[in-house]
């Protein structure tokens, strides 16, 4: 009977470790009216600009010619190694192949809550083992699976897959140090936690050391064993031989990562600062319930709600004589480590790779909330009852820590997180004393268990939702404006692949995020991700695109020229006409497709000496003159400067390139003037030494404002007749501004057709076999460089007429290489430079797991000799 009882709750408890997460997240989604159980879908924060298309980029890979090693459709084309081992190699992504792109949020939502499900079994799984197989564990397997880290950080469903992995990591460590035997598990795991996310891997690596060194330090410390570090050298010899494993086997991954991250990222050096990140007395605020507020930003708290009960049992924890100094002592020092690891920069920083996280700043707190919840259990087993000191000094703590929160006026702790945080304490103690009392003979367990249900629901609630302040009046982040973007964008981008099938660019003028060329799959310009090439990016900056240091986009930032060089073919827009010389062939709903007839091929000749520009010499439009003038193009310059501009200042005052308005109450402003002199387009440019908000009206139209994170590039001023007087005006949105320079140009597209015509004087061709193999041919007059349209890197592999050709870096980061006179055939094939390192190191790592599951297996069947 007691078999049955053991045997049933060892099934049982896992299922329901994975299914009442799972039930509880449904039960939030249903609340919240996320898709499909609403309209709003779950599309927030960088889920909503950057998850979601990478995700869909990924599908193509398995659908399309698209392969993980290269995309063209990010920016110029870049690198998708790093980028993958980021954000995309979760095993569990392969689900999003059955989801039609338009639902995909949907897809997304249902593939998070059963992660989710699968963090709550992953915990109790290593619980059970730890302490023994009690349902007292769906208690903490619950609050792991709901923990406030995983809500606050609900968008970011990449990192949920190594929460998964981190319980079965550190059983392995628990493992090995009780066994004095290599743990598979441990090794699987760790492997499986870095290929999936090498940042988040990066941290368990960290954590590891730290939680083998405590379960060493900790063990037989009931006992009062003395600590033997002799005894310790074999378990030490083992865990580091198996993480070295484990690493090895994900280097196919991780070393495309490295390398890829460590040449495309370009951040600078990270200046070493021992300063504080915050108040660390506010580090605690985390502990009270609701307390997320949606707060991602670098000004921020670490997130390590895990509920009520968790909270008072980690403070009896220490107050607890069943429980050893040793413990006491070396898990104290572990949560101080902890915390002083988001406390103090330099530490902060090298916990996330030795690069400033933008946004979400303590991305390791779930490691807090995992060793918090892990001791909370051990103190729950282990607590019969309670005395007067025991009740009385968690208490105590909670009340002073509260008025602290209210006198300092804490952002994240108020009147109501105090006192709905105070009434789960209270029926926790409640709780307690009803256990102590055997005489009652109440089962409380599920009472226990109810209170953390009702607790964690509800924060989880709360913080998914925090989100989505105004989802009601927000028709942008309906499933509805997601589906209708996608269907439309892939009708027309299909009806255009379907006419014309060779390689091609193509952009628009609208835009649901900077990445949707990766989403709808299309080779584009725009692109977001922590992993951009910094090259491409200043690039397209000095052609007067918009680059913030983060992120490049199309928009209003091109000119003729710029289309025409990079080979954007097709422009998709919501407007009637363009300024540009194309032709509208295509109208779809309310949307229109411009053909540019001067696009050039995504290879093309150009003159040797172009190595050596520098667009630092040249203003934006002078340095496409002479961009122009280096495919062998005399002719009259394309772009010619506006002159005679009179510059007037109203109620401002001007020091250097400083200006402050005279008078607050008054309109004040800078009127950059000029009498137009020819029939062609005018374009503007204002260069300043930061970001500001500036109103920009001209001839009484006022414009998108300027010099703000979205709104700095060039910018189409308009037509005007000859002899108009065009009047730009300047209004500051702030006391001061700075104003370096002006840029006005008109455009002549007949010089644009007369450059387009000496461009393609050489025949060049180029063909996408995939996206990280193309071939083409080239036809060159004389001696010349043959460039490519698309970011240099050596991981190219260019063959010309067969034979390697010595990659160049031209224009400041295009790649290019020499080919003489006559035709030539050409080949471009795109490896990863990690890739050929990794590969047989994980090859051979896999060889030696497989030979030692192989020797484990002998000695399990061996039979026995003695």
């Amino acid at each position: 009977m007691l078999k049955a009882i053991n045997r049933n709750r060892k099934i049982l408890c896992p299922l329901m470790a994975f299914l009442i997460p799972v039930t509880v997240m449904v039960f939030v989604c249903i609340v919240s009216g996320f898709y499909p159980f609403g309209n709003t879908s779950i599309l927030m924060a960088d889920m909503r600009y950057q998850f979601v298309d990478y995700f869909g980029y990924m599908k193509q890979i398995f659908f399309s010619n698209d392969t993980v090693f290269y995309t063209f459709s990010k920016t110029l084309g870049g690198d998708m190694a790093g980028l993958a081992s980021y954000y995309c190699n979760n095993p569990l992504l392969v689900f999003l192949l059955f989801v039609p792109n338009d639902i995909l949020p949907c897809g997304i939502l249902i593939m998070m809550i059963v992660m989710i499900g699968l963090i709550g079994l992953t915990f109790n799984i290593f619980l059970s083992e730890v302490y023994g197989s009690r349902y007292a564990t769906l208690i903490f397997s619950t609050a792991y699976a709901l923990m406030g880290y995983l809500m606050g950080y609900f968008n970011c469903v990449h990192y949920f897959f190594d929460i998964m992995m981190l319980p079965l990591v550190m059983l392995g460590i628990y493992r090995i140090i009780r066994d004095e035997k290599i743990s598979i598990l441990y090794i699987v795991s760790l492997a499986m936690s870095i290929f999936s996310c090498y940042y988040i891997g990066y941290m368990i690596c960290i954590f590891s050391v730290v939680f083998f060194s405590y379960v060493f330090f900790t063990r037989n410390s009931e006992s009062k064993t003395p600590i033997d570090l002799k005894s310790g050298l074999k378990p030490a010899i083992l865990f580091i031989g198996s993480s070295i494993l484990a690493a090895g086997l994900s280097a196919v991954s991780l070393l495309c990562a490295v390398i890829s991250l460590r040449e495309q990222s370009g951040r600078k050096h990270t200046p070493i600062s021992f300063k504080g990140n915050f108040n660390i007395a506010e580090v605690f605020s985390g502990l009270y319930s609701n307390s997320f507020n949606g707060n991602v930003s670098d000004d921020g708290l670490p997130i390590i709600y895990v509920g009520a009960v968790a909270l008072v049992f980690m403070i009896l924890f220490y107050l607890n004589k069943n429980i050893s100094k040793r413990e006491k002592l070396f898990s104290a020092g572990i949560f101080l480590f902890l915390i002083l690891g988001f406390y103090i920069d330099c530490f902060n920083v090298a916990w996330h790779g030795f690069s400033y996280p933008i946004g979400f700043p303590y991305r390791n707190s779930f490691l807090l909330s995992f060793f918090l919840l892990f001791l909370s259990y051990k103190s729950f087993k282990n607590t019969a009852n309670i005395g007067i000191r025991q009740f009385l000094t968690p208490v105590i703590i909670y009340v002073i820590y509260s008025i602290y929160m209210r006198v300092i006026l804490s952002e994240y702790v108020g009147i109501r997180q105090i006192l709905i945080t105070g009434l789960y304490i209270l029926a926790v103690y409640v709780l307690i004393y009803i256990r102590s009392r055997n005489e009652m003979k109440v089962n409380v367990m599920p009472l226990f268990f109810i209170l953390t249900l009702i607790d964690l629901t509800w924060n989880a609630y709360v913080s998914v939702n925090a989100y989505f302040p105004d989802k009601k009046n927000d028709e942008s982040i309906s499933i509805e404006a997601f589906k209708n973007f996608v269907d439309e964008t892939k009708a027309i981008t299909g009806h255009i692949y379907n006419e014309d099938g060779s390689f091609y660019r193509m952009e628009k003028l609208y835009r649901r995020s900077n990445n949707d060329a990766m989403l709808i799959g299309y080779n584009g310009l725009s692109h977001f991700s922590s992993c951009e090439s910094e090259q491409a990016m200043r690039f397209l900056g000095s052609l007067g695109f918009r680059d913030n240091g983060n992120w490049a986009f199309y928009g209003e930032g091109s000119t003729t020229f710029s289309d025409c060089l990079l080979g954007v073919k097709y422009m998709l827009s919501q407007y009637d006409e363009t300024p540009k010389p194309y032709s509208v062939i295509y109208n779809y709903n309310d949307k229109r497709v411009f053909q540019n007839p001067y696009a050039l091929p995504l290879c093309f000749t150009m003159q040797h000496g172009i190595e050596e520009s520098d667009p630092a010499k040249y203003d934006h439009f002078s340095y496409q003159n002479a961009l122009a003038r280096s495919f062998g193009y005399e002719g009259n310059d394309i772009y010619t400067k506006v002159e005679g501009v009179d510059v007037t200042l109203h109620n401002i005052n001007k020091d250097g390139n400083t200006y402050t308005a005279v008078n607050e109450d008054g309109d004040s402003y800078i009127e950059l003037s000029f009498t137009n002199t020819s029939r062609d387009f005018i374009y503007m440019y204002f260069t300043a030494d930061e970001l500001q908000d500036v109103r920009i009206v001209v001839n009484g139209l006022e414009k998108q404002p300027y010099f703000t994170s979205y709104g700095w590039s060039i910018r189409e001023l308009g037509h005007y007749p000859e002899g108009e007087k065009v009047s730009v005006l300047l209004y500051p949105e702030q006391d001061k501004i700075t104003l370096n320079g002006y840029e006005f140009y008109h455009e002549n597209k007949e010089a644009i057709e007369e450059w387009y015509k000496a461009a393609t004087r050489d025949n060049t061709e180029l063909n996408k076999i995939t996206s990280s193999h193309l071939t083409g041919k080239a036809e060159a007059g004389e001696d010349k460089l043959l460039v490519f349209s698309f970011p240099y890197n050596n991981a190219w592999n260019v063959y010309v007429d067969g034979v390697r050709a010595g990659n160049k870096s031209v224009m400041n980061g295009l790649l290019a290489v020499d080919i003489s006179k006559g035709s030539h055939s050409i080949e471009l094939k795109y490896m990863p430079k990690g890739f050929k390192a990794g590969l047989p190191v994980s090859i051979l790592c896999l060889i030696i797991l497989a030979s030692l599951l192989l020797m484990k297996q002998r000695v399990v069947d061996s039979p026995d000799k003695c």
